[in-house]
């Protein structure tokens, strides 16, 4: 995966960075701060996996050219672009019981990706009406989400539309603006296959809170009922027996060849969006192999994996 491996020592500068800025915040919000850090840190085994959060200015190297340094600034606050909106989700999901310290956690949080924008951007950088455009993206998709979801990539992009905050950043700062809307698209794009990619791995969760899944949603749409009517069984029936994910699956490699048409020069972008297309057409390929076998002969196949 040299979408990753090939940035590791970057991400252990950019991640050092935001340690250092957050011990600056007051106490004891800098201790909650560092431990929400880490969270979504991508060099703690156990922290939850982010990458284009981060990496997706270094994938811009290709078409923007920058020194190695804007690449350090950009993924930085884009950090803060992450821990700052993801606290936003965690209060809107969950209203967990520390909720003040949280909006005051992410107050801090947006104070720094603001100060870390500001030293890149003037106040006459067209880049603060980007800002505004994606954060409003992100504003109505999720005050206004719908079981009803979309397959569009554009509308599946939205709740993620401002770590497009990195990859237009690196246009305008390498005097490239006139790409922006063909790797915005192309961003849109792979944040979609993302959302499908998350939708597949909590669909089951989504469906008992009720949350906006576009699985669920595509399932529905085929069966033509609302997604509040169906059930859990209609569900799992149409993943594992009448072949939902792989159709599913089929969206994600279309992104991907909406990326290919594009024509842009963004191989680690292209890489990635391979990585989660494939990960979920394998997965479809694995339950229609699992359905083959259990219909050709299920005690052979039962046999085949509970040998000792």
């Amino acid at each position: 995966m040299s979408w990753r491996s090939d940035y590791e020592q970057e991400l252990v500068y950019v991640f050092r960075e935001a340690e250092r800025l957050i011990d600056a915040f007051p106490a004891p919000l800098n201790d909650k701060g560092r431990d929400y850090l880490q969270a979504f840190n991508p060099l703690n085994p156990s922290g939850t996996k982010n990458h284009i959060c981060y990496l997706l200015p270094y994938w811009m190297q290709p078409i923007t050219e920058l020194d190695s340094q804007r690449y350090r600034d950009l993924s930085l606050a884009n950090v803060f672009v992450m821990l700052y909106f993801f606290i936003q989700d965690d209060l809107m999901d969950t209203a967990p019981s520390d909720w003040k310290e949280q909006l005051a956690l992410g107050n801090l949080f947006h104070l720094s990706m603001m100060d870390l924008y500001r030293s890149l951007f003037d106040s006459s950088s067209p880049f603060w009406s980007y800002y505004r455009a994606y954060v409003t993206d992100w504003s109505m998709a999720v005050a206004y989400e719908s079981p009803s979801v979309s397959l569009s990539p554009a509308k599946l992009a939205q709740k993620a539309a401002p770590v497009k905050l990195a990859s237009t950043g690196a246009l305008l700062l390498a005097g490239r603006r006139e790409l922006e809307p063909a790797v915005s698209e192309a961003v849109d794009l792979v944040l979609a296959t993302l959302q499908m990619s998350d939708d597949w791995s909590d669909w089951e969760e989504d469906f008992d809170l009720h949350n906006a899944n576009s699985l669920i949603g595509m399932i529905a749409s085929e069966k033509a009922a609302s997604p509040s009517l169906i059930t859990k069984t209609d569900i799992r029936n149409a993943i594992y027996i009448d072949g939902a994910l792989s159709r599913y699956s089929k969206l994600t490699q279309a992104n991907g060849d909406a990326l290919t048409r594009l024509e842009l020069a963004l191989p680690h972008l292209a890489a990635f969006q391979s990585h989660l297309a494939d990960k979920l057409t394998e997965a479809g390929e694995q339950l229609s192999q699992t359905k083959k076998q259990l219909l050709g002969g299920g005690f052979a196949y039962w046999l085949s994996h509970n040998k000792r």
